[in-house]
């Protein structure tokens, strides 16, 4: 492996890291408290999975639909 691409793996699970931290703070603004398990499973969600749950935080009614995304 390069060290070009050492850098973009190391950018990208921090930019992974950072979307994870944003999307637990908007749904536990926007809907419930989350539990600490589903903190972790945040941080191993794809980044397109983290955007999904972004754009429609302020939709879920209930702990189910989001769990759906972290599956």
């Amino acid at each position: 492996m390069s060290l070009a691409e050492i850098f973009r793996n190391e950018g990208k699970a921090e930019d992974r890291s950072a979307l994870a931290n944003t999307t637990v703070e908007l749904i536990t603004k926007f809907s419930i408290p989350i539990p600490e398990d589903w903190k972790n499973k945040l941080h191993q969600q794809e980044i397109s999975t983290l955007g999904s749950l972004i754009k429609q935080v302020d939709e879920f009614q209930t702990t189910e639909e989001i769990n759906q995304y972290l599956k």
